[in-house]
């Protein structure tokens, strides 16, 4: 009789525990959608996210993860988290600045120059300042450092330097910037969604695209294209953006966990980027396409403009001082 006592108080121990730690596991929940694969290298940053907050919170945070835009589109996701909503985004700078304009300087050309500028990037003065302007529409940035690769030009004549690119039609996704840059880089913008990219160069409804190897590997543009003139003219940065009321209504050791494994994550996604697009570029070049050497000082003279275009010159020039360029 003893025994059976014993093992009836152990299983109805363990079944308290278990329903304790359940609770626990649903005290605070934040959804975060994005529109990238579960194969993408920022998707494996996320799960990197994921799984350090659950295991620095024992649980009490739960990050669940929704690929392929599951959640719906970036817009549709921001709207709710500004009313509180316990959901988040991996999203552009161009998206963001329907909010806060100055941010869609994040997305203009030849900001940075490297990764490891980039990364210096988000430590800068103008960079927080403008950050911190998302609390006013009831946004909080948790990091912004994840790093989707360098956009580079695959043209079916070469592109050397903008003159280069006079007469040439290459696909603009409609942004200001995209649009600006690629104008101003001596071509002319054709705006195109992107699905639609790989029949219009095979159409020659376009002469070229401006894109990251692995969205150019993953829609077979070096098919349908001949050249590949590393111009490196946008550095990709997205990050992770939640409602500010959910942020600040959890404890604030586990605001400090958050913000912490969101930056983590994304070092884990860029570096899968940065050690992808080596493998990438041996694809690409292996594949038929030819390298072209281009001038690359004089790319950046040219779309120098788009700065004052935008108004975004005040800034460009606190960040470049911040840098030290």
């Amino acid at each position: 009789m003893k025994s059976n006592r014993t093992v009836f108080f152990a299983l109805l121990a363990t079944l308290i525990f278990t329903a304790s730690s359940t609770v626990m596991a649903a005290q605070y929940v934040l959804r975060v959608g994005t529109v990238l694969t579960e194969l993408d290298p920022l998707y494996v940053g996320l799960t990197t996210f994921a799984e350090n907050v659950a295991e620095r919170t024992n649980g009490a945070v739960e990050v669940q993860l929704f690929p392929s835009s599951q959640l719906g589109a970036d817009e549709d996701v921001i709207e709710q988290a500004k009313v509180g909503a316990r959901v988040a985004i991996m999203t552009d700078p161009g998206r963001l600045s329907a909010y806060v304009p100055e941010f869609g300087i994040f997305g203009a050309p030849y900001l940075v120059d490297s990764y490891d500028e980039m990364l210096k990037l988000l430590e800068t003065k103008a960079y927080h300042d403008l950050a911190d302007k998302f609390e006013d529409h009831g946004l909080k940035i948790l990091s912004y450092n994840y790093f989707q690769g360098v956009r580079h030009l695959f043209t079916k004549n070469p592109a050397a330097k903008p003159a280069d690119l006079k007469g040439q039609r290459i696909r603009s996704s409609g942004s200001p910037v995209v649009t600006r840059t690629v104008e101003t880089m001596g071509a002319n913008a054709a705006v195109l969604v992107w699905s639609e990219a790989y029949q219009g160069l095979q159409q020659n409804v376009i002469e070229g695209v401006e894109v990251h190897y692995s969205a150019a590997l993953g829609s077979s543009i070096p098919e349908v294209t001949n050249y590949l003139s590393k111009t490196g003219h946008f550095y990709l940065l997205t990050g992770i953006v939640c409602s500010n009321d959910w942020f600040n209504a959890l404890p604030e050791e586990y605001q400090k966990i958050l913000v912490e494994e969101a930056y983590n994550g994304g070092v884990k996604a860029s570096q899968g980027v940065l050690d992808g697009d080596k493998e990438f570029e041996k694809q690409l070049l292996a594949g038929g396409l030819e390298l072209v050497d281009c001038d690359i000082e004089a790319f950046k003279k040219a779309t120098d403009v788009v700065y004052d275009e935008l108004g975004y010159r005040h800034l460009k020039d606190a960040i470049d001082a911040e840098l030290g360029k």
